[in-house]
C-alpha cells in the first residue's frame, strides 16, 4: 500500500475529481495568467508560441540535455507561429488592396502548408507597396523566405511531423533524411523569420489603420 499522497505508480499524488486546472489560484497570484482580458488576443497566440520556442531554445543552449526530445516542441512551436503569422499577413494585406478572399484561399486558412500561405501573400506584396507609395520590397528577401518555406514544408508539410512521431498507418511522420537538427542554428533562423513576418505584419497593420482613418474621417 502506498501513502494517500502518492499514487500507486510512483510519488506523484493522482488526480482528483476535485482538482482545478482552469482558473486562478490567489496564492501564486503572479503565475495567473489573464486570457479573458487581451486586448489583442490574435497577438497573444502569435506571440506566446515563439517566446515558448525561444525559451526553451535558451534553456537548451545553456544546459543540453534531452535536446534529442526538446528539439519537436521547438520545432513545431516556432513553426506554428510562422503559420499563424502567414494568416494573419494574407488577410491584412487582402484587405489593404481591397481583393476578396476566394473559397479555395480560406481552404487554405484552415490548413497548415506554409509554402501554399506564402503563395498567396507574395502576389499581393508588390500592389501593398504601390498603396504605401514605397519601392518593391527587397527581391532577395522574399526569396529568402520561399527558402524558408520550401524547407519547412519538405520536413513537415501539414504541421503535424513534430506533434505526431507517427502517421495514422503507423509509418513514421520524419523523413529517414532528417537526421540532425542544431537547436542554436534552428532558432536563429526562425527568429530571423519571425522578425521579418513581425515587421511585414506591422506595417501591413499601420497601413489599414490609417486607411481606415481617413474613411472614417
Amino acid at each position: 500500500m502506498t501513502d494517500k499522497a502518492e499514487s500507486v505508480f510512483n510519488k506523484s499524488p493522482p488526480p482528483r475529481a476535485d482538482d482545478v486546472l482552469f482558473g486562478p489560484n490567489p496564492e501564486d497570484w503572479r503565475l495567473n495568467a489573464c486570457i479573458e482580458h487581451w486586448g489583442e488576443v490574435d497577438y497573444a497566440y502569435k506571440a506566446g508560441f515563439r517566446r515558448a520556442a525561444f525559451q526553451l531554445t535558451e534553456r537548451m543552449c545553456e544546459r543540453p540535455i534531452d535536446q534529442d526530445s526538446i528539439v519537436y516542441p521547438i520545432v513545431y512551436l516556432y513553426r506554428h507561429h510562422v503559420e499563424l503569422m502567414l494568416k494573419d499577413i494574407f488577410r491584412l494585406a487582402s484587405d489593404l488592396c481591397e481583393v476578396q478572399i476566394s473559397g479555395s484561399q480560406k481552404d487554405h486558412l484552415g490548413r497548415h502548408d506554409l509554402a501554399k500561405l506564402w503563395s498567396l501573400i507574395r502576389p499581393l506584396l508588390d500592389p501593398v507597396c504601390k498603396i504605401a507609395g514605397s519601392s518593391s520590397l527587397p527581391v532577395a528577401d522574399l526569396d529568402g523566405i520561399d527558402a524558408y518555406m520550401s524547407q519547412l514544408n519538405d520536413h513537415d508539410p501539414r504541421g503535424e511531423s513534430f506533434r505526431y512521431a507517427r502517421s495514422r498507418d503507423a509509418t513514421r511522420t520524419l523523413g529517414t533524411d532528417l537526421v540532425h537538427i542544431n537547436i542554436r542554428s534552428f532558432a536563429i533562423q526562425m527568429e530571423k523569420l519571425a522578425d521579418y513576418l513581425a515587421g511585414l505584419e506591422n506595417w501591413l497593420r499601420i497601413l489599414v489603420d490609417g486607411r481606415n482613418e481617413v474613411l472614417l474621417g
